[in-house]
């Protein structure tokens, strides 16, 4: 398959017109409204704002932003210049036909169907962990990218930090002891359409940058809370939801200081090329840990 930015590409799926049209009325201009929801969003998308403010021209590419292209007004209103692709362009479609966006491309995020160095930056919000061989989109988001790619997605929860080990070690013992069998820590994390979902783990990112020879990976861990009625809820500082997810945030961030979890989402930048000192110093301002390679010694 090929880029559908006018035409309707032959793998549109069809959805119900009456679900369609009322997820578009909760899209549309979303970002000129002020719900709980765009809160949580905007505090996502906010990684990728030091790149657009040092480099006001820079072209992107957005995968798997098949939610009305999001991501890509979010980039589009900061200033850029966007494609938004997913391997289902059904709602991409509609976006482009009420203005929401300029353009869209039908695109498997496996086999992008773009040249090397076509954009600046690719960017990937919470579409990764669906992909049937993610690993596939790093290289090719890499490929099609001459500055860098960014991730905001699920953080793995596997090795457990040490006092959770600890604990789920006694756990595991106790219940051989009685007979009982013990799972692998991975079973049920799977989708209900089958597929296995892949959080991104820091040392797997940091391995892919190393072995293709990369210069850089910066990231920073967070807590993401989504509680169904966000999308509605008007924002202010006493919003039900809002303050809700706030302590959820905190009761979150407490869980990691005694280590009983990780935060649940992570924000991953591989870079192509090294990063000036605005984005590496943007990025530290942020909270992010910025890795420094050195360049392998044979090459």
């Amino acid at each position: 398959m090929g880029v559908g930015e006018q035409g309707k590409p032959a793998n549109t799926q069809p959805v119900n017109g009456m679900e369609i049209e009322k997820e578009l009325q909760v899209y549309k201009n979303w970002f000129d409204k002020t719900t709980t929801d765009i809160w949580r969003h905007v505090r996502m998308l906010s990684v990728l704002d030091p790149f657009l403010e040092h480099h006001k021209n820079a072209s992107w590419v957005t995968i798997g932003d098949g939610r009305f292209g999001t991501s890509s007004t979010y980039i589009q209103r900061k200033g850029g210049k966007t494609l938004a692709t997913d391997i289902n362009v059904t709602l991409l479609e509609v976006a482009k036909q009420n203005q929401m966006i300029p353009e869209f491309a039908y695109a498997n995020a496996e086999a992008l169907p773009f040249k090397d160095d076509q954009f600046d930056y690719a960017y990937c919000k919470q579409a990764y962990h669906h992909f049937s061989k993610p690993t596939l989109a790093v290289y090719e988001m890499l490929r099609v990218s001459k500055r860098a790619i960014i991730f905001t997605e699920p953080h793995d929860f596997a090795p457990a930090p040490f006092t959770r080990a600890m604990l789920q070690k006694i756990k595991h013992g106790l219940k051989k002891i009685m007979g009982k069998k013990v799972e692998h820590h991975d079973t049920g994390n799977y989708e209900t359409v089958g597929n296995y979902v892949y959080g991104i783990s820091v040392r797997d990112f940091e391995k892919i940058a190393l072995g293709i020879n990369l210069p850089c990976i910066a990231y920073k861990r967070f807590n993401d809370v989504y509680i169904p009625g966000m999308e509605t809820e008007l924002f202010t500082e006493n919003a039900s939801l809002y303050t809700r997810a706030k302590h959820m945030i905190w009761f979150g961030k407490l869980s990691t200081f005694f280590g009983l979890s990780y935060p649940n989402t992570i924000q991953m930048i591989i870079f192509k090329t090294k990063p000036d000192e605005f984005i590496a110093g943007a990025l530290k301002k942020d909270g992010y840990k910025v890795i420094n390679f050195s360049p392998n010694p044979y090459l």
